[in-house]
């Protein structure tokens, strides 16, 4: 048994400050980019980035807690990108920013079909049980990009009901299109494109 902890410990510390987890998250969102959901395991994983069968679970109890550390991760990468695009546009508010943050959002699903599949299910399943205290991490991980479009507005000079329905209908519409996109249920004209096609969207 101390053999074994050792190894582990040993394994820990060749990934530096607990990197061994992050790179069992990346691990998992390549097999399920390349393979599938089904296709994901804990012992899979470890084969994958070399390490004992038994590492994987000094982070994750079971499949299910590893979903939902890829659900966060995803969340938090959209976020993250949807911030970038910000910066990159200083000074941008209001409906232009939630412009450039809904063309973030529709790429980001677009780009990662499973993973978007992923994070919504497992926020749907939270919301259908009543788990929101019991899953606060990955719940308020979740919230973060619609923060970030209620903030575009919010900081336009609308008072706070305002600024979340706005927020509300710009969300409806990129996960709209982007579901909708992923699902192969877009018939778009000849010589539109899917942010063409929010860009109309929005404007009307």
């Amino acid at each position: 048994m101390t053999q074994k902890r050792n190894k582990l410990q040993k394994e820990e510390s060749s990934y530096h400050h607990g990197e061994l987890k992050r790179a069992l998250i990346l691990a998992a969102r390549k097999i399920l980019k390349k393979q599938g959901l089904d296709a994901l395991s804990l012992r899979g994983l470890a084969r994958e980035i070399g390490v004992s069968q038994m590492a994987p679970y000094a982070h994750f109890k079971d499949k299910q807690s590893l979903i939902q550390a890829i659900a966060s991760s995803g969340y938090e990468e959209l976020a993250f990108r949807m911030v970038e695009v910000q910066k990159k546009n200083s000074g941008t508010k209001g409906r232009e920013l939630a412009y450039i943050y809904g063309v973030e959002y529709i790429l980001f699903a677009i780009e990662n079909p499973d993973l978007y599949r992923l994070m919504l299910s497992q926020i749907n399943s939270i919301k259908q049980n009543k788990l929101k205290n019991k899953n606060k991490e990955i719940w308020n991980i979740s919230q973060k990009p619609f923060l970030l479009l209620y903030s575009a507005f919010a900081n336009d000079k609308l008072n706070k009901e305002s600024a979340y329905a706005k927020a509300l209908g710009s969300w409806s519409i990129v996960h709209g299109i982007a579901t909708l996109a992923i699902e192969g249920h877009l018939e778009l004209p000849e010589g539109m494109d899917i942010i063409q096609l929010f860009q109309m969207t929005i404007e009307t």
